[in-house]
């Protein structure tokens, strides 16, 4: 298994939970596979759950349609303790720079995010069959990325309306997303949290923050 970070390991889970669990995986690893083999529209509901070995209504327990199944999505967000650190950097003082405080989020959180190499080139094959669920993905991904900027505008205490948190959240977003590319090619040694941070630096090499103003000059 090649994952994000071996050390984002969470605590045994119980007999039940672990049932549920694999009974889930089960669900997703059928639901890709037919997918992969026959497209979404080449399979039903019916069909899935009895290859999988389950009833439609333990199907519709777990996920509302085929896509949601392809996807594995969940509905976990970013973990608390992620948005905790995030929102206690900014009453710091000084506080700690956005850009900085955001970099750590999003470093911690992907290498929070156990899925291996496999899972990842399937998604990626998913997505080149059915190109519509990439738009479904990024809508299940609109309620993260709205609490983040929610989180930004909190912090920075900023109207509203302000456009800068929502570009933040775009903006790492997007290099997050190129990160995983990077993270799962082919060579790469590199641990998730450090080809984003690189991207990062990148990003600083591009728009580098001004010089502090001398407030002695009249």
């Amino acid at each position: 298994m090649y994952s994000v970070d071996d050390s984002a390991i969470s605590a045994a889970p119980g007999l039940r939970e672990r049932k549920r669990r694999r009974t889930r995986a089960s669900i997703v690893a059928v639901a890709r596979r037919l997918t992969l083999e026959h497209g979404l529209a080449g399979f039903t509901v019916e069909q899935l759950c009895e290859e999988v070995g389950v009833s439609r209504r333990t199907f519709f327990n777990y996920f509302p349609s085929k896509e949601d199944a392809v996807l594995g999505t969940s509905d976990e967000g970013f973990p608390q303790a992620i948005l905790d650190a995030f929102v206690d950097s900014g009453r710091t003082v000084p506080p700690r720079p956005l850009l900085d405080a955001l970099t750590d989020l999003f470093a911690d959180f992907g290498s929070s995010m156990a899925i291996t190499r496999e899972e990842y080139e399937t998604m990626s094959a998913l997505l080149h069959r059915e190109p519509h669920l990439m738009a479904r993905m990024f809508a299940r991904a609109e309620s993260k990325s709205q609490l983040l900027t929610d989180l930004i505008l909190d912090r920075e205490d900023l109207p509203a309306d302000a456009p800068a948190a929502r570009v933040a959240t775009f903006v790492l977003g997007g290099l997050a997303r190129r990160s995983f590319d990077e993270f799962f090619a082919d060579g790469n040694t590199l641990s998730y949290a450090q080809v984003f941070r690189r991207n990062i630096d990148a990003l600083r090499y591009l728009f580098p923050s001004p010089p502090p103003q001398n407030q002695d000059t009249p």
